[in-house]
């Protein structure tokens, strides 16, 4: 008699589970796994709040770890604790060219404060400043994004999906799909009272994040995968936009400023497409299942 049993790390061996999932069937589908589970961890904490018609913190910060806690269900699921250490093994990646830790940290307020000129350039309203008295809190609120939103979120993406996805399709199939899924994966935040995703359009929200996708997995690979680069980059884009007046709730309602940015950002975005990808690397890590007698 057969029976499948999956490959645990450390040359140890388990039962493979037996009913409407296996983990051969998760093994198989291991990518549409990690998205179906990442989509059920979040919206279960965000649309309670679309029913109740009231923002909680806690409840939102809990959603952005949806992506983290699939990818560490599913990895270990298929690998146990040997995957998961190769899953986080990127974030020793640090000794990359200092331009990258330029780039991640102060690129984005670059654009946003181009995207500022030109549109006081063509006519646009003088835009109020964040009091400068106030730069100190800069690093608090980083660490804060860092810390509370990014860390939740870029493991999933970048760590588990986006090496996966290059496997499977090329590096700017897998960006375009990863950014499509990455936005909708937004959606229960439109429709909570208080939120700022409110104030911008969601077909503009998913187009810029398609597009920061591409930007996310040139700088993957351009770092070699670092996943601590991919945090950097991701928490310092947030805090820029949070202290720069570019958000719609910033600007009166002005959605220009935003839209510029975002075609700012789609122009970086062809660039690299077609100057091309560096080569892919990363943490692939696939499901290792085997059959004993």
């Amino acid at each position: 008699m057969r029976r499948r049993e999956t490959v645990i790390g450390n040359g140890r061996v388990r039962p493979e589970a037996s009913g409407f999932i296996s983990l051969r069937w998760i093994k198989a589908h291991h990518i549409e796994t990690f998205f179906i589970l990442a989509f059920l961890i979040s919206w279960s904490f965000w649309i309670p709040m679309i029913l109740r018609g009231e923002e909680s913190n806690l409840l939102r910060a809990a959603g952005t770890f949806g992506p983290l806690l699939s990818a560490l269900t599913v990895t270990f699921g298929c690998r146990g604790t040997a995957g998961m250490r190769k899953l986080l093994s990127p974030f020793r990646i640090w000794r990359v060219n200092p331009a990258w830790y330029l780039f991640c940290l102060l690129s984005t307020a670059l654009v946003v404060l181009t995207a500022l000129g030109i549109y006081r350039a063509f006519g646009g309203q003088q835009l109020v400043f964040k009091d400068p008295r106030r730069l100190y809190l800069v690093l608090p609120v980083f660490l804060y994004v860092l810390l509370f939103s990014v860390l939740g979120e870029e493991t999933g993406w970048r760590g588990f999906a986006l090496p996966r996805l290059q496997d499977r399709m090329g590096p700017l199939p897998a960006s375009l799909v990863l950014g499509l899924i990455w936005g909708l994966w937004h959606l229960p935040l439109f429709f909570i009272p208080g939120n700022f995703h409110q104030h911008i359009p969601p077909v503009l929200f998913i187009l810029q994040d398609v597009a920061l996708s591409v930007v996310f997995t040139w700088l993957y690979n351009g770092t070699g995968g670092s996943l601590l680069l991919v945090h950097l980059f991701h928490a310092a884009s947030n805090t820029s936009l949070g202290f720069l007046p570019v958000l719609p709730m910033d600007t009166g309602g002005d959605l220009r400023p935003l839209s510029i940015t975002f075609g700012l950002l789609a122009l970086f975005a062809v660039g690299i497409i077609l100057s091309g990808y560096p080569s892919p690397s990363g943490n692939r890590g696939e499901c290792s299942i085997r059959r004993r007698q």
